[in-house]
């Protein structure tokens, strides 16, 4: 029971926040405007009877298409662009417990992901780009309905590591300062929403190549 609960709650949080609620009002009264008018305008130009029933059937049927342009599009600084309906691609292995670190060193070095929630401390570390999202294509998959599908990616040119806002709804803060794109300083706190949970990212610098995988559960150490 308490497990639907919070999938209900989960579902209508998305709900809110891709506008699905206020396009559904805005669509409604907009069509209720709009009938009245057709009602008292088209029959003054001589138009038939059944026009004005096929305008309110039309824009009856206008209403569920509106729906679905706001569940499936988000509107973003870019523009309007698809929330999460491209094809998935191949996520990074993910760690099978809070516990577990997987750490890749490589000659660009790493960046050192640290957060929290509901199931306890998580570490992560990077040394490839990777991106921080909703989605479960993303390297670091975060579950809040307040993180956009891809919502930031973390890169590494011209021999540093930048952070890249991906036309998030609700923008990111690097170090309480909202950011397109930036450059990571060497320990930076992320935000991926104003009263989001802290994502803390270390940058990390290596003279060699290395990759070292904590053992997971049940896994004997060697």
């Amino acid at each position: 029971m308490n497990r639907r609960a919070s999938n209900a709650a989960k579902f209508l949080s998305e709900l809110k926040r891709r506008s699905v609620f206020k396009v559904a009002a805005v669509y409604a009264a907009t069509a209720w405007g709009a009938s009245m008018g057709a009602a008292e305008l088209l029959p003054a130009f001589g138009a038939p009877d059944w026009s004005v029933r096929a305008f309110v059937l039309l824009a009856m049927l206008g209403l569920p298409i509106a729906i679905v342009i706001a569940w499936a599009y988000e509107i973003t600084p870019q523009g309007i662009v698809r929330d999460g309906i491209e094809a998935p691609e191949v996520a990074a292995p993910r760690p099978a417990a809070a516990s577990r670190t997987t750490m890749l060193l490589g000659p660009a070095g790493s960046v050192h992901v640290t957060w929290q929630d509901a199931r306890g401390v998580h570490e992560r570390t990077f040394t490839r780009d990777f991106r921080i999202g909703r989605d479960e294509s993303c390297e670091l998959h975060l579950d809040d309905p307040l993180i956009s599908r891809r919502h930031v990616e973390v890169g590494h040119s011209d021999g540093v590591w930048w952070i890249s806002d991906l036309g998030s709804s609700n923008g990111t803060m690097l170090d309480q300062r909202r950011i397109s794109r930036a450059r990571l300083p060497p320990v930076s706190v992320v935000r991926l929403y104003d009263t989001g949970p802290p994502l803390r990212l270390e940058v990390r610098t290596v003279t060699h190549a290395r990759t070292i995988t904590a053992p997971g559960p049940g896994t004997p150490s060697k």
